[in-house]
């Protein structure tokens, strides 16, 4: 008797996950790669690139004279007195502090520049997610990057509906400098 009850109980669940499961529509969209493929990004990533690249050029100018201090002073750190050791010893302590804050704070610069630009392209193509989603009734649509989506079948991935449309709606332009 027990084992008919159960059966016909997980007969009941079957068919009710079924049921939901029918009126369940899921969709999926890949903002990373959207972001690599919209038009638009293009001008905004070839304007970091060159702030990037102006930076790099400065830090490696100070890392090649703190790398030359540090040279000269193993030459020179036998012949040289206590007092005279000492302050040369600070002075590069002093140098790789700063070669280090200006690294960092550099970082920091270029990771806040990315992540505002390309949070304005992240709040576009919501908005165009959730249009396409409204449009072909989907319940749900996930962000497969941010989302930990681990499979999903290319026949629910509206990435590519997603870029045409940011890139229609939103022509590349050159950015200002």
């Amino acid at each position: 008797m027990f084992k008919k009850f159960f059966l016909l109980f997980a007969l009941c669940f079957t068919f009710v996950g079924d049921a939901l499961a029918a009126e369940v529509k899921i969709a999926v969209v890949d903002f990373q790669r959207a972001l690599n493929d919209v038009n638009e990004a293009a001008g905004v990533r070839k304007k970091l690139e060159g702030m990037y690249g102006e930076r790099k050029i400065a830090i490696e100018k100070m890392q090649k004279s703190l790398e030359a201090s540090a040279a000269e002073y193993e030459k020179q750190k036998m012949i040289l007195s206590d007092s005279a050791r000492k302050a040369k010893e600070e002075e590069l302590m002093k140098q790789q502090m700063e070669f280090q804050q200006t690294y960092s704070r550099y970082e920091g610069e270029m990771q806040q520049a990315y992540y505002a630009a390309m949070q304005d392209f992240i709040e576009k193509m919501k908005k165009i997610s959730v249009a396409i989603g409204q449009e072909r009734g989907y319940t749900v649509v996930l962000e497969a990057t941010e989302g930990g989506v681990v499979y999903w079948s290319d026949t629910i991935d509206i990435t590519e509906e997603l870029i045409k449309r940011y890139n229609a709606a939103n022509p590349a332009t050159t950015p200002k400098k």
